[in-house]
């Protein structure tokens, strides 16, 4: 017994995606050992192997969440490696070494290293062209939902063949069959919820992913334009001095009028290029969470350079949302690319921003101008319906799905005299 799941815990070490340490392979050995006491003491053989199928699942997650799928799929080879190999190893040396011989002390233990020694060397052989072909990470197998797919399948088919091929009961009996069905169904159950939870944890790391990604993207925009104003200032300051210079004439002359031209003429229509530059960035460095800040100034400058006059009203520090700031990041990024594409249909694009931190919370409203085709507000939110062509209509829906996901968060929608009005309460939980 003993050597039996030294040998399985020997074939999944050689298959496992990354080198396992001593330790990690003496746990594992201890917890196959652990689960294989209903096969070994109680007999009870399909619900033992089963159980360490199991045991070598828990391992792969348990061991490397960074690599979970590839973990449990790998050891799951692995035990199918170590029970064929094993097969292969017993058919082979029987026919090599006569009955009679093999029973003899010193040759039966010769025959047990040398089967140790090439169990150890075809699994290990076979695991390196297992992880060629399988860790390459190309292709399919990049995605850790092939992974979970795979795990999915293989710990259906195994658990079929488990069922199937080693249960006990009497063959052709009524009580088989239904014991079979009940055996099948919730190995079935087991299986695919194994595959949703890992499925849907596979989604949500996505998002998340994403989410960082996009903030990281928006925070390196957001650098860039400060370092653009920051240049343009020192620019200015050097005109201004310049500026100063070339009035000193006029004035010591005491030449007034050529003064006046000079101001209307040369001076006064440098304001126009100085609001141009002027994005209102100084309003968002009130903002205290990083991720908002990044996402609302990379939108509020793609809006300006499109066209849209932008307005920016946050007059006092806002240090938390007090919901997740991935959730509210996607909800701002809906509102405010709806917001654009709506106000850039209009002859005067317009967009307001107004953050407003209150005693319990803090309120958020974006406003645009919009061409009112005379839908009804509450079709907008419907998942599938959008007024521009082309598009899904899945924004406002996800953004409303979010929200009422949150027991804190009040919206709503209004629209008046060719403005659109979205606008979130983000209340205290305490209160």
């Amino acid at each position: 017994m003993l050597l039996s799941f030294f040998q399985l815990s020997l074939a999944i070490r050689n298959v496992w995606p990354k080198r396992m340490s001593l330790k990690a392979f003496a746990a594992l050995y201890l917890l196959l050992l652990l689960a294989g006491m209903p096969v070994t003491l109680l007999a009870c053989i399909p619900y033992g192997l089963f159980g360490i199928l199991v045991a070598v699942c828990i391992f792969g997650l348990a061991v490397s969440r960074d690599t979970a799928p590839q973990n449990v799929c790998m050891g799951m080879m692995g035990a199918v490696l170590a029970v064929l190999t094993d097969n292969l190893l017993s058919n082979l040396l029987n026919m090599m070494i006569p009955m009679d011989l093999s029973n003899q002390q010193d040759i039966s233990f010769g025959v047990v290293l040398i089967r140790i020694l090439l169990f150890y060397f075809i699994t290990l052989l076979c695991g390196r062209l297992l992880k060629k072909l399988l860790l390459s990470g190309k292709g399919v197998f990049r995605l850790s939902q092939t992974w979970y797919l795979i795990d999915a399948v293989l710990l259906l088919l195994i658990t079929i063949y488990l069922f199937d091929n080693l249960i006990p009961g009497q063959d052709g009996s009524f009580g088989k069959m239904i014991y079979n069905n009940v055996l099948h169904v919730s190995g079935y159950l087991l299986v695919m919820l194994f595959l949703f939870l890992a499925m849907r944890r596979s989604y949500l790391e996505q998002i998340q992913t994403e989410a960082k990604q996009k903030s990281l993207r928006d925070l390196q925009d957001y650098t860039h334009n400060l370092e653009v104003m920051y240049h343009g200032l020192r620019s200015f300051k050097h005109d201004y001095v310049n500026i100063l210079l070339s009035l000193s004439g006029y004035i010591e002359n005491g030449d007034m009028n050529e003064l006046k031209g000079y101001f209307e003429n040369k001076i006064f229509p440098t304001k126009n290029l100085i609001d141009q530059g002027d994005y209102k960035l100084n309003q968002l460095s009130h903002i205290g969470v990083l991720e908002i800040k990044s996402l609302l100034s990379a939108k509020m400058i793609y809006a300006h350079d499109s066209g849209i006059d932008v307005t920016i009203d946050i007059p006092d520090k806002v240090d938390s949302f007090l919901i997740d700031t991935v959730d509210l990041a996607r909800i701002l990024g809906i509102f405010l690319d709806n917001a654009m594409e709506a106000a850039l249909e209009t002859k005067q694009p317009q967009i307001g921003l107004h953050i407003i931190p209150n005693g319990n919370g803090v309120s958020i409203t974006i406003s645009n101008s919009f061409r009112d085709n005379g839908e009804a507000l509450h079709r907008l939110k419907q998942k599938g319906f959008s007024t521009k062509t082309g598009h899904q209509g899945i924004g406002l829906s996800n953004a409303q799905k979010i929200i009422r996901s949150y027991d804190n968060v009040l919206w709503e929608t209004t629209m008046q005299c060719d403005c659109f009005v979205q606008h979130m309460e983000l209340a205290d939980r305490k209160e």
